[in-house]
Parts: structure tokens; sequence; C-alpha cells
């Protein structure tokens, strides 16, 4: 059984016909399901449990939006026991295209194929979160894995944790490609460039895997995780024991890897 849950964004009238045509490729393929409209008085989450309980015969969700809607719902419900499908309606679909899924009607194939492919997630605090998160130039101190402890001076580096690798592959350390497959993660500190006179120089970048951390920043920071800030001062991040199942392309189409 499929549900699909329809980010609110859709209701907009330049919509309408991806919408229809998408349905019509759900019917022509033997993949329609129960379809909700989400709103800000529904809970994806809430949703998805309630679906679980009536029925055993769930066991594939598909969210309809853009990046945004995406992330946003993961970050609820990353944790439940069903396999996920996307299908990018919207706006912002970069990282549908880093996963080779093709926009709108389009991706009613690839739900009908059930590629599935296992993705890390990481939780952050009260967020799940499976594409990035950053933290701004600040003072850290970082516990991995319950062992090594590093510190970070202020203003002088900022801290990312990239679990996708970004459309923009500059931003990452030279020979530096993280892996959404390989179930451990890693913080990359990034230095900022030291101003003299004559040039810019930047110290060389520090990766280091892990599954579990905990880091204290010395003050509260505006954090984005997977597009949504959180202001903080603590950051609990582990890898989840369970990965994400996620309906995508062929392997070899996937430019996630």
């Amino acid at each position: 059984m499929y549900l699909y849950l329809y980010d609110a964004s859709l209701k907009e009238r330049q919509y309408e016909r991806v919408i229809s045509n998408l349905e019509t490729q759900m019917t022509d393929l033997g993949i329609t399901g129960k379809i909700v409209r989400l709103s800000s008085l529904l809970s994806p989450k809430q949703i998805i449990s309630e679906e679980l309980r009536r029925s055993k015969d769930l066991k594939t969700v598909v969210i309809v939006g853009d990046d945004t809607a995406f992330t946003k719902i993961i970050q609820q419900v990353a944790d439940l026991p069903v396999t996920f499908g996307w299908v990018p309606v919207g706006p912002k679909t970069d990282l549908a295209e880093r996963f080779g899924l093709p926009y709108g009607a389009a991706c009613a194939q690839i739900l009908s194929r059930r590629r599935i492919m296992e993705l890390d997630v990481a939780s952050c605090n009260q967020f799940y979160f499976f594409d990035f998160c950053h933290i701004p130039l600040a003072g850290v101190t970082m516990q991995l894995d319950g062992s090594m402890t590093i510190r970070g001076d202020a203003e002088k580096m900022e801290c990312f944790i990239w679990n996708v690798p970004p459309t923009n592959r500059s931003q990452m350390p030279p020979g530096y490609t993280p892996s959404p497959y390989d179930r451990q993660l890693e913080i990359v500190l990034m230095p900022v460039a030291r101003k003299t006179i004559f040039s810019s120089k930047m110290a060389p970048p520090s990766i280091f895997p892990f599954r579990d951390a905990k880091i204290i920043l010395d003050k509260p920071m505006a954090v984005n995780v997977d597009g949504n800030v959180l202001k903080e001062r603590q950051l609990n991040i582990q890898l989840l024991p369970k990965p994400l199942r996620l309906i995508v392309h062929r392997q070899g189409d996937t430019k996630a890897i």
C-alpha cells in the first residue's frame, strides 16, 4: 500500500497540471494509494503512525514536494519503519536531482520499479537530517565517539557535516567526497583565510569520522540542519542505527554517490 503526502504548497494553481499528470501515471502503473494533503495542522509523523496502526499493508510513504518539503518531513519521520519515495514538485529540486529523481510525473516510473537504497541519517538534538549540518564561525569543543576531544578556536574555523555531497563540490576540501551509504559521518573543520598584506592563506581542513558526537559552542549560534535553523549551544549528533530506505533511480545514475 502507498501513502502519498502532498505538500501544502501544491494547492497553488500552477501545480494543477503537474499533479494531474502524476496521478494519471500512478493509475496507469498501478501504484495509486491514499492521498493526504498536508497543512500546518497535520503532523506527518502522526499521519504515518496512525496509518501504520490501521493497516499492516502500508509499506511505502511517498512525499510529493520540493527539497524543503522533503527534508522537513524527513526531519520528523526518518525513524519510522517504512520505505520512502519522493516525487519532486516545486520551486527547488536540487537535492532531488542529486539522487537522480526527475521532476513530477516522470518520477512515477521510478516509484513503480522500487529500486531501494539505504541512506545514512543522523539525529541532531530534536531533528533528523540526512543532507548536511553547518555550524558557523564559533569556538567549539567536540567529543567524538565518547573518546576523542577536539577544540576549534572562535572566529577561525567553521564546521561542516556533509552526508550527501553538495552540488557545488568546491565547497568541500580537495579529494574529499562524503558518502550517504558508508555508515559513518565526518566533521570537517574548515579554517578561514588568514589575510596578510600580500596574500590570503588558509590552513588545510581537518576531517574527523564519527558515529556519535557531542559539540559544545562557546555561545548559542544559528546552526543550519538540512535548511532548518536552530539556535543552540550544545549539539548531540548521532548516526541512527537503521538507515533510511529511499526509492531512487539506478545506482549508476544516482548523483549522490
